[in-house]
């Protein structure tokens, strides 16, 4: 019996010497392929271990989530997972909190799983180095029930693997997915020594099929696979289908929007044949001209513009968001810019604002804040809205001059400030030197609540308050703080 147990514990031993957790993890969208690019199949590779999620005929494309980093695969999207370290033996989800309210039962090629809600986490245990799970059509195990679609969503997993093989699986430097050029593939293998065979036919490779020896350009919808061989030994099969889109194109931007015939074609992905030009790129958002209409493009990008760069050959789908149509861009598409002449804003009142203005460049002037949140000029008012960093003025008696961008918000129109300069004689204002001073990197205010303004010595609104309160400014300097009708300069330190 001694013995028994003896030989047992070894071989957990050596069995728990061979085993490895490897942690799956991304910081981002871009991190992935197809993610920005809206495509039907996205992939990671980290460590070793392959994740590609495939719409799979399911009405819903699977995704990174932009805001909560997330991957969602939707009801009936598929996720492969290949490990090329080792056969997996068990593969843990840490579910996410749109997860818990949507989690289905989930199928794999092999293996089996369990669930624990309670703790957020979905184990598969199995022995495959390659698996492919469907998520379930409905949230059975989820909090919002099985009157909800399935999302089997998750922040990372990690995966449990047994012993190496003795040939490493081949590698491809670039996952399958779906791309609008042609696509260059490089396939390596950790095993050195070891020869590579690939097919492009969907054939099973072997030593009779061809030799890798330089990149592979695809330029037509293909599955690769591949093999690694020394001596009598093999790898297993790695695969992954690429699908060349066609890319329909349009003339201009007006006629790309005018694609947007029904709530399908939102996802279609068209090219405009013109060129654009960019006036204004914050974080996620571009505004782009082709000197006739302009147009908001919304989505992570790869590189940074400025305004005057022109750009070829843009790709994207149409986007909506609450009365604004805008483009879903196909990132690999926005690649380097030439330098053009930049763009001025179009000056007008806000009267001549219309609805066939949306993503216009604008500037107002004569601007004062009667109301919160809301521009005026002699001709009327339209709302305010800080989309980018860029302060709103207080209610107050100051005038302003006004550069920005058109929006149009459920069916109200609004202006989005990308510059904001007061125009108000602030020398003239009767100065008070009483009323304002510095003190540790804020800007502090003597009074009775009244509104407080915070310039740059250009003129550049950069904070606002109330008198009474500390005001923290960002960089050291010299600025024009007005309390109420009074202003005086104030040097921070």
């Amino acid at each position: 019996m001694r013995k028994l147990l003896l030989l047992t514990l070894t071989m957990f031993a050596a069995f728990m010497a061979n085993a490895d957790d490897i942690k799956v993890t991304w910081n981002g969208q871009s991190d992935w392929t197809g993610v920005t690019e809206q495509a039907s199949t996205i992939s990671y590779t980290c460590n070793g271990i392959s994740i590609t999620v495939d719409q799979n005929g399911s009405v819903t494309k699977p995704t990174v989530n932009a805001n909560y980093n997330d991957c969602r695969a939707y009801a009936n999207n598929t996720v492969r997972i290949i490990s090329t370290v080792g056969n997996m033996t068990k593969i843990s989800f840490e579910i996410s909190t749109q997860g818990k309210k949507r989690q289905p039962e989930l199928t794999a090629t092999n293996g089996t799983f369990t669930y624990d809600v309670t703790n957020a986490n979905v184990t598969w245990t199995g022995d495959a180095a390659d698996i492919t799970i469907t998520v379930g059509e409905k949230a059975t195990l989820g909090s919002d029930g099985a009157s909800k679609a399935g999302q089997f969503d998750f922040n990372n997993f990690t995966v449990t693997t047994g012993a190496a093989p003795s040939i490493s699986m081949p590698v491809f430097n670039v996952n399958g997915g779906t791309f609008y050029d042609p696509v260059e593939v490089e396939i390596s293998c950790a095993t050195e020594g070891a020869s590579i065979y690939y097919t492009l036919d969907g054939t099973t490779p072997d030593a009779s099929k061809t030799l890798y020896e330089e990149a592979i350009t695809i330029s037509e919808t293909t599955t690769l696979k591949a093999i690694a061989i020394k001596g009598n030994d093999q790898s297993g099969v790695n695969e992954a289908t690429y699908t060349i889109a066609t890319t329909p194109e349009v003339e201009d931007i007006t006629a790309f929007l005018a694609t947007n015939t029904t709530e399908a074609a939102k996802t279609d992905i068209y090219r405009i044949a013109c060129p654009v030009t960019v006036m204004y790129q914050y974080n996620q958002y571009l505004y782009i001209t082709d000197g006739t209409k302009s147009l908001q493009v919304y989505g992570t990008l790869n590189n940074t513009y400025a305004n005057g760069d022109v750009l070829e050959g843009v790709c994207g789908s149409v986007g909506y968001y609450n009365g604004t149509y805008q483009m879903t861009p196909v990132a690999s598409s926005f690649g380097e810019a030439t330098a053009g002449t930049p763009i001025q804003p179009a000056s007008i009142s806000v009267a001549d604002i219309n609805n066939n203005m949306i993503s216009d460049y604008i500037r107002l002037t004569g601007v004062t804040i009667e109301q919160e949140k809301v521009f005026t000029d002699k001709t009327g008012s339209i709302d305010a809205y800080k989309r980018f960093d860029v302060e709103i003025p207080a209610v107050g008696s100051d005038k302003y001059t006004v550069e920005g961008f058109v929006s149009n918000y459920k069916g109200t129109l609004q202006i989005f400030p990308t510059k904001i300069t007061n125009t108000t004689d602030i020398n003239a204002t009767q100065a008070t030197a009483s009323r304002a001073y510095a003190a540790n990197g804020y800007i502090k205010t003597n009074g009775n609540n009244e509104t407080v303004s915070v310039y740059s010595v250009t003129g550049k609104l950069v904070a606002t308050g109330v008198a009474g309160r500390d005001i923290k400014v960002s960089d050291k300097g010299i600025y024009i703080v007005k309390v109420g009708n009074k202003a005086t300069k104030v040097v921070v330190r």
